[in-house]
């Protein structure tokens, strides 16, 4: 994937582009995103913080082939990140979080069109992601570009506020 640039509703300049394991340039970047989200934003994903160690094995997982990352940069500073996990040849689930500072400025729009490129690049057909009942911008968005809501979760052990939507989307 080339980066791909655009401006936000702010003017800020962002850059998407994919990372794997081996971009350590980004590691420190990302794990500063992920270890400094508010718990407004970590109530739609779980019950505790992201720890340092933690984030370096997410990145270790990154292969490129069964594990995608897309991260937004902003001045070279991960602001967005976007996993595409694939389960099959034609079947893949993303996950996608924007840092507080970044919400609400278009980046997780931008986010979601890259993931659903790169998912056509790799010949996925059908993209599922989880999704907070109360995380009403982050659906706005998930449906903006198609997605449909095929499952409602209730489940205790799951820590995300709110009932857990399974939504999905076929690709052309």
């Amino acid at each position: 994937m080339q980066k791909k640039s655009f401006k936000t509703k702010n003017g800020r300049d962002i850059q998407i582009r994919e990372i794997t394991s081996g971009n350590e340039e980004f590691l420190e970047s990302l794990i500063s995103m992920y270890t400094s989200l508010s718990s407004k934003t970590l109530r739609f994903l779980r019950a505790n913080p992201f720890t340092s160690s933690e984030v370096k094995e997410m990145l270790k997982r990154v292969d490129g082939e069964r594990i995608t990352s897309l991260v937004a940069l902003n001045n070279n500073k991960v602001v967005a990140e976007a996993r595409l996990i694939k389960y099959s040849e034609k079947t893949a689930e993303f996950g996608l979080i924007v840092h507080d500072k970044y919400q609400n400025k278009g980046i997780g729009q931008a986010m979601v069109k890259s993931i659903i490129e790169a998912c056509k690049r790799r010949g996925i057909k059908r993209l599922i992601g989880f999704c907070s009942e109360k995380n009403k911008v982050a659906l706005h968005i998930y449906r903006k570009f198609g997605f449909k809501v095929e499952k409602t979760i209730d489940n205790p052990y799951i820590s995300m506020e709110g009932r857990v939507l399974r939504l999905s989307i076929t690709i052309d």
